[in-house]
């Protein structure tokens, strides 16, 4: 167990490469015909299971701090793709794993094994595919060849699957068509169409992405990617600044995709003061407000924006609730059930978190085995009475497995 005390933040440090567009790259690298680089890699948990996905299904990965190579296209290396307790990564990988003719099981580990996966058998089945869920959870068993067509999506419980079908489809020999509805996490589908279309394929999609265009046969330009900074994970280290002193996390891009950019217009609403250079932000301390907040696009937010309501004078209100009942924990009723222990005045009502501001006092946060649960427990105890304590925190190597180094780096009491 950690025990974070009150604290003075006051520093620099360097946002966590992104593990999203780690997995988006390290996919794309079965797909391609050439060798991809990938620099400013992620060695988080879910991107080392990204890496191992990668190996079973052909590729030769060689690496060190700053770089990935990747060379796809060799034979299968067993029937198993262990995706660890990443559900980016099956939801991904398993349109990706139907391009093959021959059947492959992914299974997962923890918390993933709780995690909805029949929303994904229909549309492969129609696709060309089989895929059988084990009562609607993995393991997911598929076989390929996906063919192409013409499908159906509903896109309400996640967008994951959806960015698995915009890599896979256009290596299919068929056109394809996806038509969407409901389609929750929008940004993070356009951000895979963004980063298909950087190594040349093509996508023909509407603004809200309900009718998607995929032509077959299609073939990747050399990948070299740089992996940017991961918003989702400078968020909190963004917040601890706004709560408690001054923190300037660099390597974020101001053009960014990432939907958890929008960090910064809840900043902004509370009353937290900041300033922009061209690959970093600085956050500094404030008189903090409450603030309304709508996350449905962007729910990795509402652990960090949580923390920061606690420390608000007034009420807050965090839209998108409902997209939390299904992450590694249900995140809203564990923010409602570790936060409440410190005094904290959090309600859930349907789709949103009510807090009010307020001092919190000591407690052991339990962490639920969700990352984002450690790290916002960690943030909120940076301004409790007596500190607080973070009781599984090992779990934030799942994303950001220096948080609580940097977090110190910045003056974070840790013992």
């Amino acid at each position: 167990m950690r025990w974070i005390k009150p604290s003075k933040i006051d520093g620099r440090v360097a946002a966590p490469p992104s593990k999203s567009m780690m997995l988006r790259a390290t996919a794309a690298s079965v797909l391609s015909r050439e060798e991809t680089l990938i620099r400013n890699p992620s060695f988080c948990a879910d991107a080392l299971a990204g890496l191992q996905i990668v190996e079973a299904l052909g590729g030769r990965v060689e690496r060190n701090a700053r770089a990935v190579r990747i060379r796809g296209g060799g034979p299968l290396k067993g029937e198993v793709l262990n995706c660890g307790e990443s559900g980016l990564s099956m939801r991904m990988f398993a349109p990706i794993a139907a391009l093959f003719d021959r059947p492959l099981s992914l299974e997962g580990e923890g918390s993933l094994l709780k995690r909805p996966m029949a929303m994904m058998e229909k549309p492969l089945r129609r696709l060309g595919a089989a895929c059988r869920s084990t009562r609607g959870f993995p393991p997911l068993r598929v076989k390929g060849p996906l063919k192409g067509g013409k499908v159906a999506l509903d896109g309400s419980l996640s967008s994951q699957f959806l960015t698995g079908l915009l890599m896979a489809l256009p290596f299919c020999p068929g056109d394809s068509e996806i038509r969407v509805t409901d389609l929750k996490s929008r940004p993070y589908a356009v951000m895979t169409i963004s980063f298909l279309r950087a190594f040349g394929l093509t996508i023909d999609a509407e603004d809200h992405l309900e009718n998607i265009r995929i032509a077959g046969g299609q073939h990747f330009q050399k990948i070299d990617y740089q992996v940017e900074g991961d918003w989702s994970g400078a968020a909190f280290l963004l917040v601890a600044g706004a709560l408690c002193g001054r923190v300037e996390v660099s390597r974020l891009q101001a053009l960014s995709g990432q939907p958890d950019k929008r960090i910064l217009e809840a900043l902004e609403r509370a009353g937290a003061e900041m300033t922009f250079k061209k690959e970093s932000v600085a956050v500094e301390k404030s008189g903090l407000r409450g603030f309304d907040f709508d996350a449905t696009d962007c729910p990795d937010l509402i652990p960090p924006l949580a923390a920061l309501a606690c420390h608000c004078e007034g009420r807050t209100r965090i839209f998108g609730a409902e997209r939390l009942r299904h992450k590694e924990s249900d995140r809203a009723r564990a923010l409602w059930m570790e936060f409440s222990k410190a005094g904290a005045k959090i309600a859930v009502h349907g789709n949103f978190l009510e807090i009010w501001g307020g001092a919190l006092d000591a407690a052991v946060i339990d962490s639920h085995g969700d990352h984002r649960i450690a790290m916002a427990g960690a943030v909120a105890a940076l301004k409790s009475k007596k500190g607080m304590g973070i009781d599984g925190g090992e779990c934030v190597s799942k994303s950001y497995p220096r948080f609580f180094e940097d977090l110190k780096s910045i003056g974070g009491q840790i013992a």
